[in-house]
């Protein structure tokens, strides 16, 4: 066959320009139609990841905080904002607003092993010294150096305090719960005992304080830590550097912060410990990071018992997710 043969061919079964259009057109509709479909599809696969890492990570920081807050000195527990006010939350109504949660632990990593009863005998103390049951000063001694990596050999006496349980296990005692029991944000902390000495007998150990309580009670906490939560959007920003565990300038506002490892009732200077974000009182401690995209957390008292309430939220496009969930501390 001869080119031209083929030219003419070629020619013959051309699209027209009117073909061309409407093939162009069907093939727009079909792109179209396509792409909506793949947004759809990229939207649902994100809200589904998302959402099941939201019901994960909520799970996961309620079962963290669960923990922490259920070795807590009950009466240790306040509300704190931005105005350096506090309040402590059995006395907090439902419409006031404390952003910022703080509480006093005791050292539950030595009652695990069931070698710290806290038990006093009541038989054998005076106004300052008291007989500790089944206090083995040498384990307890090597789980304070174990928690903050230390090798002090006082680190019971310098790492811990006394507060005794009261009468319902609170750690309060009645009218002398005020504002300078604990050692709050500069005030003082009446019912927080410095240990003078300890001497072992056996896995008994004589405690000495270095101030005479008003009343000894056979129960006690032996407490380590007070710990402060906070979203990085209610503190002070202009303190967040003196945080030194994390580049906190890199976190998103709604990220949710755990501050640990400082002791409001330990002094310099006549000022207690605070949290390394807060200006009033002398900053320690460390920070770490429990959760991002925290929209919003509350704690309230209802009776006897905790409810923890967490809020996380997603904003990308015209995507919303929100996952909120409450958990109950006993």
């Amino acid at each position: 066959m001869q080119i031209s043969e083929v030219l003419r061919l070629i020619k013959n079964r051309a699209f027209t320009l009117i073909e061309a259009i409407f093939v162009i057109v069907v093939l727009s509709f079909v792109l179209i139609g396509g792409f909506q479909i793949v947004s759809k599809i990229y939207k649902r696969n994100y809200i589904a990841k998302k959402t099941a890492e939201f019901e994960f990570v909520s799970e996961e920081v309620l079962n963290q905080l669960a923990q922490f807050l259920y070795y807590r000195v009950d009466k240790s527990l306040i509300g704190y904002d931005k105005n350096l006010s506090f309040k402590y939350m059995s006395y907090i109504t439902e419409d006031e607003n404390y952003t910022i949660l703080e509480w006093i632990g005791y050292l539950n990593d030595a009652m695990v092993e069931r070698n710290l009863s806290t038990f006093v005998d009541l038989g054998d103390c005076n106004s300052t010294t008291f007989l500790a049951k089944d206090f083995n000063k040498n384990f307890i001694t090597a789980v304070l150096q174990n928690k903050y990596d230390t090798i002090d050999p006082n680190a019971v006496k310098n790492l811990s305090a006394i507060i005794f349980a009261g009468k319902l296990d609170e750690g309060g005692m009645g009218a002398d719960d005020d504002n300078n029991s604990f050692g709050w944000h500069g005030n003082g902390h009446n019912l927080v005992y410095d240990i003078e000495s300890i001497n072992s007998s056996g896995d008994d150990a004589n405690i000495t304080l270095k101030t005479a309580p008003s009343h000894i009670y056979s129960k006690f906490y032996l407490v380590d830590s007070a710990y402060a939560l906070a979203l990085k959007k209610d503190l002070n920003k202009i303190l967040l550097p003196q945080c030194t565990d994390l580049d906190l300038s890199k976190l998103d506002d709604n990220t949710l912060l755990l501050f640990y490892n400082y002791r409001p009732w330990v002094q310099h200077i006549g000022i207690g410990e605070t949290f390394c974000a807060d200006n009033r009182g002398v900053p320690k401690g460390n920070v770490t990071v429990l959760a991002e995209n925290v929209a919003s957390f509350r704690v309230k008292k209802a009776g006897n018992h905790l409810v923890i309430l967490l809020q996380m939220q997603k904003q990308k496009g015209d995507i919303n997710i929100t996952i909120s969930k409450q958990k109950v501390i006993y």
